[in-house]
C-alpha cells in the first residue's frame, strides 16, 4: 500500500499536481490529478494547472479497491495500464423510474442530480405536445382550442371552421334558420337541415311510464348548467326527459332510477335529475364517467304524482337510448363502508346495484370510478375462499377488494380483483370475519357470489419469504394458475404473483424478462427481501415481454415477483452478469467511427440528436423517409454461435432497434430482427440466437424520432 508521501513524490516526477483534502489514512478518494505546465515564471503550481485531463480519473492505484468516490452512481476501477483510478459516471443507475421529470445524470464526484425535463415541444403551432407518464413518450394531438373533437381547418384542411365556436364544426349537422354555417361546408342554413327535438324543457320528451325513449342530441345546444357534464360540455349538446312518477300522492313513494346509454360506444354521456326543469338548485343527482357511454342516475323515495326532469348531455351529437325505471321507494344503501357492512350468506348468489355508493375504500386494483358497497362473512374454520362477481347490465366489469378487519378499519387490503375471471381467491383463511367490497370500473348491476373449499397448502411461489431460487440466465417457466395476488409490493395489484430468489455475489447487472400470454398485461419487479412496498427497487407492467433492469445491484439477497392479470402461463428470465462501465457511443454516425462490442457484450449510451437518418428499417412507420430517423451503429463479432439480448430500457424516445448482419458496414437486416419500442411494449428488445459472422446493431428512431438511447448487450451461450 503506498502512502500519500509517495503519491507525491511520484506525482512530481510525472510533472502533475496532486490537489487534496484534508484528511489520514491511505489515498484519499477524492484527488484530482490536473496536468502542471510549469509556468513561464515558474510560478505557483495551483494557481497555473491547466484543466482536467479527463473528468474520469482519479488518483494513483494498483488495485480497485483503492478507487471508491464515494459517489454510488460511478462505476470505480483501477486503470492498471496507467495506475489510476477510473471513475466512470453511469446515468442508468440514477434513473428514478419517472420520464417526463427528463433523464437523470450522474455527475463525477457529486452524485445523481436533474436532468433537462422532457418539453415534447416540436415547433409545429398546429399541434397540442404533451408528455405522458403512462406511456413514457409525447403526445401530440392536433391543435382544437374550442375542445369540440374537431381541429382547426388552418392545420387540417377542411375541418373546423370556427375553432373558437365549439357549436360549429364538420363534424355537426346543418342546423335550420339560425344563421350558422354550422357543418363547416361554407354555406349557411343550407337543406337539408336539422330541428333539434326535446332540446329545451317547453319541448321535453315526456315518459309516463318505465320503458325506454330513444331521442336525438342532433341539432341540440347544451341549454343546461349542471353539476357534472361530458369532457368538454360547451361543446355537448343536452336534451330533456319529463319523467311522470305514475301513482297519486298517497300511494308509497318510488325510487326513479334513469340509464342514459349513448348509441355510439365512444360517445360520452351525462344525465342529471332535477326537480324543476333547467333549474340548477333542484338538482337532486348526477352522473357521468370520464370516457363512459352510459350514465345511470337514481331519484330516491320520489312522491308519485310529480315530475322529474333528466337532462341528457352527450360530448357528440348522435342517438341515446333513456331508459326509465320505477322501484319499491327506499333510501341509499347504508353498507357504504367496513364499518357498515352487509352480512351475506355463502354460496348464496346476491346483487350489487352500483349507482351511487360513495367512494371510500382505495384498492390496488386500478379501475374502480364508482364507489363502493361492503359485505361481509363468516368463516367457522380454516378455508379456501373465491369470490366470484360478474355483470349482470352495464359496460364495465366490478372490482372486488377483500379486507382484513382485525384493526377495525379494514386499511388493510388481503386480496382484490377487477374482473370475473379468474375470482378473487384467498387460501386458508383462518376462522373469522371478513369484509369485502364492490365497486365497478363503470356504474353497474353484479351478480357476486363466495365460495369456501378446503384449505390447499400454499407453493413456495406464493410468499417472498419461501421464494425459491432462480437460476441466472435461463428461462424459468411460471404456472401462475393457482396462485393468489398475495404479494403487496405496489406491482400489478391483483395480479397473481410469483416470487423468485435471486442472489447476488458481487456487484451486478441484472435485466429481469418476463413473458406472457398475449393481450394480457404482466408485471415484473425487483424487490428487497420482504416485497413490500417500501422496498420495491423497480417495477414495470405493460404487455409481453416485460423488463425491468437495475445497473450495479450490491451484493446481497432478492426477490424477483412476477405478475399476470389472469393468472396465466409466463416465463421469467434474470439476466446477471457482473457491473461494466458505461460506454459513451458518440463519434460513430453512418459507418464512420463504429464502436465495437466486446465478446461478452456491455452497456452502451448514447444520443442520435445531431446524427444523420443513414438507414431504413422494415418496422418503422410507413412512408418514412429514405434513412428514416438519426442513427448510430454497434459493431459486434461472433466467432462461435450465440444468445444475443439486446435491451433499450431507459431511452428517452421511441426506440428502433434493428440486427444486420454482413461483413461490410452496414449489412443487410436480418429477417425478424427488428423491434419499435412504442405504445406500452416498452423500449426496444430483441433475443436472437445468431450465428457467427460480424453483425451492426443499428440504434434509430420510430417515425422520425431521436434522442438519448441506452442499450445493454448480452452474449450467452445458446
Amino acid at each position: 500500500m503506498r502512502t500519500t508521501a509517495h503519491v507525491l513524490a511520484a506525482a512530481a516526477i510525472a510533472g502533475v499536481v496532486l490537489v487534496t483534502h484534508a484528511g489520514c489514512g491511505d489515498d484519499p478518494p477524492e484527488l484530482l490529478v490536473r496536468v502542471f505546465d510549469g509556468g513561464a515564471d515558474g510560478g505557483d503550481a495551483a494557481s497555473e494547472a491547466g484543466p482536467e485531463v479527463d473528468p474520469t480519473l482519479g488518483g494513483p492505484c494498483t488495485e480497485t479497491a483503492q478507487c471508491d468516490d464515494g459517489v454510488p452512481c460511478t462505476y470505480d476501477t483501477c486503470d492498471q495500464a496507467i495506475a489510476r483510478c477510473r471513475n466512470v459516471p453511469d446515468d442508468a443507475q440514477c434513473d428514478d423510474g419517472t420520464f417526463c421529470n427528463g433523464k437523470e445524470v450522474c455527475v463525477p464526484r457529486r452524485g445523481c442530480g436533474p436532468g433537462p425535463v422532457v418539453t415534447c415541444q416540436d415547433g409545429d403551432p398546429c399541434t397540442i405536445d404533451t408528455c405522458v407518464e403512462a406511456t413514457k413518450g409525447c403526445e401530440r394531438a392536433v391543435r382544437d382550442v374550442d375542445g369540440d373533437g374537431d381541429p382547426d381547418d388552418h392545420c387540417v384542411g377542411n375541418r373546423d371552421c370556427n375553432d373558437m365556436d365549439p357549436s360549429v364544426s364538420s363534424q355537426k349537422t346543418e342546423v335550420c334558420e339560425n344563421g350558422k354555417d354550422d357543418d363547416c361546408d361554407g354555406v349557411v342554413d343550407e337543406q337539408p337541415c336539422a330541428r333539434a327535438e326535446s332540446d329545451v324543457c317547453g319541448t321535453a320528451r315526456v315518459v309516463t311510464s318505465a320503458g325506454a325513449v330513444l331521442l336525438s342530441t342532433v341539432a341540440a345546444k347544451k341549454d343546461y348548467a349542471t353539476s357534472c357534464s361530458v369532457k368538454t360540455p360547451a361543446a355537448g349538446s343536452d336534451v330533456v326527459v319529463e319523467i311522470r312518477v305514475p301513482g297519486v300522492s298517497t300511494d308509497p313513494k318510488k325510487n326513479v332510477r334513469v340509464v342514459a346509454t349513448a348509441e355510439n360506444g365512444t360517445n360520452e354521456v351525462a344525465v342529471a335529475l332535477q326537480t324543476s326543469c333547467g333549474a340548477a338548485g333542484t338538482e337532486i343527482a348526477c352522473a357521468a364517467l370520464p370516457s363512459t357511454s352510459e350514465a345511470r342516475a337514481i331519484a330516491r323515495e320520489v312522491v308519485p304524482g310529480t315530475s322529474l326532469f333528466a337532462v341528457v348531455t352527450t360530448q357528440s351529437e348522435g342517438n341515446v337510448s333513456v331508459r326509465v325505471d320505477f322501484d319499491e321507494g327506499g333510501p341509499r344503501p347504508t353498507n357504504e363502508t367496513c364499518a357498515s357492512a352487509t352480512p351475506i350468506a355463502l354460496d348464496a348468489p346476491f346483487d350489487v346495484a352500483l349507482i351511487d355508493a360513495a367512494k371510500d375504500v382505495p384498492s390496488a386494483c386500478a379501475g374502480a370510478k364508482t364507489g363502493e358497497l361492503a359485505y361481509s362473512f363468516t368463516l367457522g374454520e380454516t378455508r379456501d375462499v373465491r369470490i366470484f362477481a360478474s355483470t349482470l347490465s352495464g359496460q364495465g366489469i366490478p372490482v372486488v377488494s377483500l379486507r382484513d378487519p382485525a384493526d377495525g378499519s379494514c386499511a388493510t387490503e388481503l386480496r382484490c380483483r377487477a374482473g370475473s375471471a379468474p375470482p378473487v381467491f384467498a387460501r386458508s383463511l383462518a376462522a373469522g370475519t371478513y369484509v369485502f367490497t364492490v365497486a365497478g370500473t363503470t356504474q353497474l348491476d353484479a351478480s357476486v357470489l363466495v365460495k369456501t373449499y378446503a384449505p390447499t397448502p400454499a407453493p413456495p411461489t406464493s410468499s417472498c419469504a419461501t421464494a425459491p431460487a432462480l437460476a441466472p440466465n435461463v428461462r424459468t417457466a411460471v404456472d401462475l394458475s393457482s396462485l393468489e395476488d398475495s404479494i403487496k409490493n405496489g406491482c400489478l395489484g391483483g395480479g397473481l404473483a410469483a416470487a423468485y430468489a435471486l442472489d447476488l455475489a458481487a456487484p451486478s447487472d441484472v435485466l429481469v424478462v418476463g413473458r406472457f400470454v398475449l393481450g394480457t398485461a404482466g408485471g415484473v419487479s425487483l424487490n428487497g427481501p420482504l416485497c413490500t412496498s417500501a422496498d420495491l427497487l423497480v417495477c414495470r407492467e405493460q404487455t409481453t415481454p416485460v423488463r425491468v433492469s437495475k445497473r450495479n445491484m450490491a451484493p446481497g439477497s432478492y426477490r424477483v415477483v412476477v405478475a399476470n392479470e389472469v393468472g396465466l402461463s409466463a416465463e421469467v428470465t434474470a439476466f446477471v452478469r457482473p457491473t461494466v462501465a458505461p460506454t459513451v457511443v458518440s463519434a460513430s454516425d453512418g459507418c464512420a467511427g463504429t464502436t465495437v462490442v466486446p465478446p461478452a457484450g456491455g452497456f452502451f449510451t448514447g444520443d442520435t440528436t445531431g446524427k444523420t437518418p443513414d438507414f431504413g428499417s422494415a418496422c418503422d412507420t410507413a412512408g418514412t423517409g429514405v434513412g428514416g430517423a438519426a442513427d448510430q451503429l454497434l459493431r459486434l463479432d461472433l466467432t462461435a454461435r450465440k444468445r444475443v439480448v439486446l435491451d433499450m430500457t431507459g431511452s428517452t424516445y421511441t426506440t428502433l432497434l434493428a440486427i444486420r448482419q454482413g461483413a461490410a458496414c452496414p449489412g443487410i437486416e436480418v429477417p425478424d430482427a427488428c423491434w419499435a419500442g412504442f405504445s406500452n411494449l416498452g423500449r426496444s428488445f430483441l433475443e436472437r440466437v445468431l450465428d457467427p459472422g460480424t453483425y451492426w446493431l443499428q440504434i434509430d428512431g420510430y417515425n422520425g424520432d431521436k434522442g438519448q438511447w441506452n442499450l445493454d448487450v448480452r452474449v450467452l451461450d445458446p
